[in-house]
């Protein structure tokens, strides 16, 4: 074999050579040994089928007259297991109809007896190359899947990291108790949320929900997490007081420039004074804020404000008792419009129902899960309620 090219590839390459014919069985022997990795021999359909069920095969060459099973009723059967491998097919072409059947099962390449050695391996050149090149083109894609999953990690990584909640470990807040549930659909999310301890008494809890989907959400959602979070630890740090509307004022100067022009973000800003028990919140399109005072009745807090844009400048700020608050619940509205089991309706259908019979937010989840099975968007909530029965 001259071409070097030709004789490097093929050594990684295994051959299944079906053929009835002792001798020319014989001459394959002699020639294909030294040029391909591995050489099976088979001397019916039969016989090639079950080799290829069992081994590694990459090109077949194939006699279509033999006796048992043909060369192309072999080839229709591997068709079923694998679309792809190559097949030559040795035949006299006696008719068309052996033509059009061949071309049917997609045959790669066809020899016609008598063949020299010359377009024999002209003809493994060819199909040679289309292998190498179909798995160049696999490693490729394995390569780029790779290294997306090893992105997507990363990213995932960093949304973890931006996302805080100083309540993890003791999950108290006043005299009650907050547990979150963050679960986003995909690797870039567009929820965010932070809790954050202003001081021994008091704490700012942040929910963000970048409208729309993919990377231009998630990364508005995260940025303004991200200053959420510095704005506290500075004036932690520097030893002064907490102000929300002044957090709205140096958020609104540092998001506002890196929306786009249509970018809306909406989100939740509740700010718990132990001190004065009562809670200060701006609400800027999220759904409204469930809560109870007692076991018969849910109320809620309805947005006061229109979603963050690039231009927007004045916010208003409410205040609520939260005495007699015995449950609350925060959430982005990936929960309330996931779609129900079996039927066109929402899950806010059912929300204030299971909110409001829920002891705690196992029991709420519980409830949520009965009736939707699936998620149709990134979904968090907050659920603060006490700690025993309720």
């Amino acid at each position: 074999m001259k071409n070097s090219y030709f004789a490097k590839i093929s050594k990684t390459l295994n051959i299944l050579c079906v053929e009835d014919d002792e001798t020319i069985l014989d001459s394959y022997v002699s020639l294909f040994s030294p040029l391909f990795q591995k050489v099976y021999f088979a001397k019916n359909g039969k016989e090639g089928l079950e080799c290829f069920k069992n081994e590694k095969i990459d090109i077949i060459l194939t006699d279509n007259m033999m006796p048992i099973c043909n060369g192309l009723e072999m080839s229709k059967a591997i068709r079923e297991i694998d679309a792809s491998v190559p097949i030559i097919l040795v035949t006299a072409l006696e008719s068309i109809e052996t033509l059009r059947e061949a071309i049917e099962l997609q045959i790669s390449s066809f020899l016609k007896k008598p063949f020299t050695s010359t377009e024999l391996f002209r003809t493994f050149h060819l199909v040679s190359k289309s292998v190498i090149a179909d798995r160049c083109m696999m490693k490729e894609q394995e390569e780029q899947i790779l290294y997306s999953q090893y992105q997507e990690n990363l990213t995932f990584e960093k949304e973890q990291t931006i996302v805080k909640n100083d309540l993890q470990e003791s999950k108290k807040l006043l005299h009650l108790s907050c547990d979150v549930f963050y679960q986003p659909k995909d690797i870039l999310s567009g929820d965010s949320y932070v809790i954050k301890k202003i001081n021994a008494e008091n704490y700012l809890i942040f929910l963000v929900d970048g409208m729309g989907k993919g990377i231009s959400a998630s990364v508005s959602a995260m940025l303004s997490s991200a200053f959420v979070n510095y704005h506290i630890d500075m004036l932690t740090k520097e030893d002064k007081a907490f102000s929300l509307p002044q957090l709205l004022i140096d958020l609104q100067e540092f998001i506002g420039p890196n929306l786009l022009e249509y970018e809306v973000i909406s989100a939740s800003f509740l700010y718990f004074d132990k001190t004065k028990m009562q809670m200060e919140y701006a609400i800027f399109s999220m759904p409204p804020v469930l809560y109870m005072f007692d076991s018969s009745q849910v109320l809620k807090l309805k947005s006061n404000n229109t979603p963050f844009t690039s231009y927007s400048k004045n916010f208003q700020i409410d205040t609520l008792d939260i005495k007699p608050l015995q449950k609350m619940l925060i959430y982005s509205d990936g929960l309330n419009e996931n779609s129900v089991d079996g039927s066109q309706e929402l899950y806010m259908q059912y929300l204030q129902k299971d909110f409001r019979t829920s002891k705690n937010i196992q029991e709420f989840q519980s409830k949520l899960e009965a009736v939707c099975t699936s998620q149709d968007d990134d979904t968090t909530y907050i659920y603060i309620g006490l700690q025993g029965d309720f």
